[in-house]
Order: structure tokens, then sequence, then C-alpha cells
């Protein structure tokens, strides 16, 4: 389980590059998140609740941090990723030319080395360092994805080995290479804008129309119960009778307003969750590239869901009263 969890982090740190023992850093995450978790629940035991509230509200802070480490160290493997894919094709073309201008491939590959390539030129002085040393170039072509998490890359790079074993020629593979990847771009490009419409309506759906469902079923469940509560307190025994009569104030209610606002708090942030899922399915294919947007939306959805509750209390707080 420990060697587990230490992985986890070491293929993080090793796709951002980050030259840091993993053993270290993991140890420093988990007891960071233990400090802040016991910090939160001494917080939560201020009014003194139960003790399993404050417990409760300790796990959630440790499992949270937790998160927000993950997800930072994921987003940005996953751009680097993205700036990797986009400057692949010009750096195969680059080499391709090389190349053909009687480099060998091994000098090539040094030489292609470009600033602006960003993250892969990293990458390419690592790998050329290794072709210096007798690495063969089959090994060489491979290893430049392990620092970087792109399926593109490694499928690139292995399409290119297998080239080489079978014999063909590698400057027409290269150049076929990189104008494959410029068309699935290009195509990736047209697809997004298409979809664009789908993406929009749910995000509407998911940071607008969900509260204010939610905020105005809410609101209604609040004035059912003030209105049971004031008829059980002014009428006595005579409310019970009309309880009777009236099928929606009939038995006890089992519900109290804190309870369904956490409910609809509760669903909302679900709903925003696999909303954000879906956009990443939709724009990248990926489900969590939406996650990146989760925080912004869950923020303004709840914020909606406040303000619809509140104005619908301005507006008809003085009927219930």
């Amino acid at each position: 389980m420990i060697e587990r969890y230490q992985q986890i982090w070491a293929r993080l740190l090793a796709y951002n590059d980050m030259d840091v023992d993993f053993r270290r850093f993991s140890s420093m995450v988990f007891l960071g998140s233990l400090g802040i978790g016991v910090i939160g629940a001494l917080l939560a035991s201020i009014g003194r609740p139960p003790a399993l509230i404050s417990s409760m509200a300790g796990l959630l802070v440790f499992v949270a941090v937790h998160i927000l480490a993950y997800f930072y160290l994921f987003f940005a493997a996953q751009g680097r990723a993205a700036k990797v894919e986009e400057i692949l094709p010009d750096f195969l073309s680059l080499m391709a030319s090389n190349i053909r201008s009687g480099l060998t491939p091994d000098k090539a590959l040094i030489v292609s080395v470009q600033d602006e390539f960003g993250p892969l030129a990293v990458e390419i002085e690592r790998a050329g360092n290794s072709s210096l040393t007798g690495k063969p170039i089959n090994e060489v072509l491979m290893g430049i994805g392990e620092h970087i998490d792109s399926e593109a890359l490694r499928k690139t790079m292995s399409l290119v080995v297998e080239g080489l074993q079978s014999g063909g020629d590698m400057v027409e593979l290269l150049e076929k290479t990189a104008l494959d990847m410029r068309k699935s771009s290009a195509l990736r490009r047209e697809t997004s804008s298409a979809i664009l419409n789908y993406i929009l309506f749910i995000v509407a759906a998911i940071s607008f129309g969900a509260p204010l469902l939610y905020g105005v079923s809410t609101f209604l469940v609040d004035i059912m119960l003030k209105i049971k509560q004031k008829m059980t307190t002014s009428m006595g025994g005579s409310a019970s009778s009309l309880s009777g009569q009236i099928g929606i104030f009939k038995g006890q209610l089992q519900l109290s307003s804190d309870a369904v606002s956490l409910f609809a708090i509760a669903s909302i942030t679900l709903t925003v969750f696999f909303g954000c899922m879906a956009i990443g399915i939709m724009h990248s294919g990926k489900r969590m590239d939406g996650l990146k947007y989760f925080p912004l939306i869950l923020v303004i959805a709840l914020g909606i869901l406040l303000a619809i509750r509140w104005a619908l209390g301005q507006m008809l707080g003085s009927f219930v009263s």
C-alpha cells in the first residue's frame, strides 16, 4: 500500500520532470495533509459538535489536500504533454530535413533541438546524450516519452522505431508521420468547434439550470416546514385534524431546512463533477481534462443557488411570516 502510494507521486513527479525524491515528497504530502486535517478537525470542534462530525471534517480536509496536490501535478503534466504534442510535427520535419542533408539519425536528433520546443527540447537533449554513449537509436527514441505523459508521443516514437526495424526510409517515415499528426490536429480542432454548442449547453445546465431548480425547490420546502411549524404552534391539537384534510401536511415531516440545503449542495456538486467530466470527454476525449473547470463552475453554481434563495426570500419572505 505504501509503495503504491509512493509510486503515484513518483509518476507525477517524473511527468513534470521534477528532480525531487518521490519518497520524501510523498512523506511531505502525507504529513502536511495530516497536519492540516488535524487543524480542520480542531476548528470544527469549536462549537462542541459530536466527535464524529469533527472527525469527518478532519478526514475531508485530509482528502481535499491530497486531491488538490494530485490535480495540480496532474494538470501541470497534461500542460507539458499538450505543448509537446503541438510542437512534435515540427520536430519530426526538422529531423527529417537534417537526415536528408546527410546527418546520421543520432546526430540529426541532437541537431534538431530548438529552444522553442520547450519540454520536448529537454527530452531530446537527454536522449541525445544517451545516444552519444553508444545506446542504440531505437532505445533512444523510445526513451523520449519517459518523462512526458503523452500517448501521442509514445505512439509516434514506437511507429518510427518499427519503421526503422523493418528497413524503411526514415526520412519519408518522419515526414509522413508529421503530416498525419498535423492532419489529426486540424481534425480535432474542427471537431471541437462543431461540438462547442453541446459543451455550452452542458455548462449552462450544470451552472444555472440545476441551481435554479434546487433553489426554488429548497425554498418551497422551507415554506412548507415554516407553515407546518406555525400551524402546530398556533393551533395546538386542532392542527392534527387540519393536517388530515390537507395531504401536503399529513403526518410528521422528517425534514429540516439544513438537511435540505445540504442535500441540494451535495447534488449540485455531483452534477457539476460529472458534467465537467462529460465536457472533458467531448472536448479532448479525456475525462480528467474537464475537471480543471470544476472549481470555477462549482463556485458559480453554488453562488446562483444562494442568490436564488436570497431573491425568493426577499420577495416571498413577508408572505411566509
